[in-house]
């Protein structure tokens, strides 16, 4: 769980801090503290720092509004003022832009030694991050050796997460405008965000962490509803959080029966994925329970079944394809996708119906199948469907 703006506060209440503008966005997550004293220094901020400052660094045409807004820009939580010598109050534009963004502004007296305050915040932080890493490296163990229960069992259930419970993992992926998967440090700042919107809609039972190239958001004892509001919340997050250059695919997998079954959850998340990268279901489907007949499919755990089911219909087909430079599997796929109909599938291709029917019957003979009968149909219809999730 991510470090609440509010929780830090409380922790160094008697240090006479106040809150003086931005009260809306007190909820919101926090990764670090930095010391910000000119418009320069803003530009280092990575995102979700609370700013420390005390005013030395303004000089010349840089005005305490524009330090702030620099701060805001670099997507800072909130900032914190000593008020003293250099800053002896804080003007009314700043206390106004504080509020019409929602950006934490808290005074403190010059008597008060910063030091002290980003002390706790830094102990604070770090204490909840090495209890997150603990979390997240234990749910990656889960999944990568789930046999190994002596490497995350004990460790989850510390931490609250039992392990008869059911588990649905949710997989995020996000990647550039060129298709290139963002980069670590990016995730990791999303990861936070989104982190701290689940918690601040009062999701509880749940692990968010970034892992390789994607997030992971781990579903702990939640019914069906639970689960659907909290993909809801995930959805409306990514939308609002991420920039139009940046794009997101979801999969959700199926409950587990316990955490040792996490791996299967997994699988089934990265397989959505594909699905949806390949046009396959439409983009608004993303969990295993609105997957249709590729439940069973992606529910398949031994892939030697699914290569082997691949090899022995519709392989054959493509090798010929490749070896002749012919689109009989083009044909065969819209023909079955359009339930056997030679027009549609005709008008769909624009080729004469005798063309179709002529390479229909180079199909059977390659593939050594009946495609009046139904049986056959359904069994390499099956086959494309397959195909898409390998």
């Amino acid at each position: 769980m991510a470090v609440e703006l509010k929780r830090l506060i409380e922790k160094v209440a008697n240090y006479d801090i106040t809150l003086i503008a931005g009260k809306s966005g007190i909820n919101r997550a926090v990764s670090w503290v930095h010391m910000v004293e000119n418009e320069e220094a803003a530009c280092f901020l990575d995102g979700y720092e609370v700013a420390f400052l005390t005013g030395v660094g303004i000089v010349g045409k840089d005005t305490l509004l524009s330090l702030i807004r620099a701060i805001y820009e670099n997507n800072a939580t909130g900032v914190i003022i000593n008020i003293g010598p250099f800053i002896e109050e804080i003007p009314d534009d700043v206390i106004e832009f504080c509020d019409a963004n929602n950006f934490p502004l808290f005074s403190v007296p010059w008597k008060i030694h910063l030091a002290e305050i980003i002390k706790i915040f830094c102990f604070t932080i770090s204490k909840d991050d090495q209890s997150s890493l603990q979390i997240a490296s234990a749910f990656k163990n889960a999944i990568l050796f789930p046999k190994q229960e002596e490497l995350y069992m004990v460790y989850l259930s510390q931490n609250g997460f039992l392990p008869s419970w059911c588990y649905n993992v949710c997989s995020i992926k996000l990647y550039n405008s060129n298709g290139e998967f963002l980069p670590l440090s990016r995730l990791e700042l999303i990861s936070v965000g989104l982190d701290n919107y689940l918690s601040h809609h009062k999701h509880k039972n749940y692990a968010c962490f970034s892992n390789n190239d994607e997030i992971l958001v781990i579903i702990a004892n939640h019914s069906d509803s639970e689960c659907h509001s909290m993909s809801d919340d995930i959805l409306s997050y990514l939308k609002k959080a991420l920039p139009e250059e940046e794009k997101y695919l979801i999969g959700i997998g199926r409950a587990t029966k316990s955490v040792r079954c996490l791996f299967k959850s997994h699988n089934q998340a990265h397989a959505i994925q594909k699905l949806n990268q390949n046009g396959q279901i439409d983009s608004t489907m993303f969990s295993y329970s609105e997957m249709g007949i590729y439940r069973l499919l992606i529910g398949i755990e031994d892939s030697d079944i699914i290569t082997d089911y691949y090899n022995k219909t519709i392989a054959p087909l493509e090798a010929y394809d490749d070896a002749n430079n012919s689109d009989l599997c083009k044909i065969l796929r819209s023909y079955l996708f359009h339930n056997g109909s030679v027009k549609d599938t005709a008008d769909e291709l624009f080729v004469h119906r005798n063309t179709i029917n002529y390479k229909l019957a180079k199909i059977s003979d390659i593939l050594d199948v009946d495609l009046s009968c139904l049986e056959s149909r359904v069994q390499l219809y099956l086959a494309f469907m397959i195909k898409n999730i390998m």
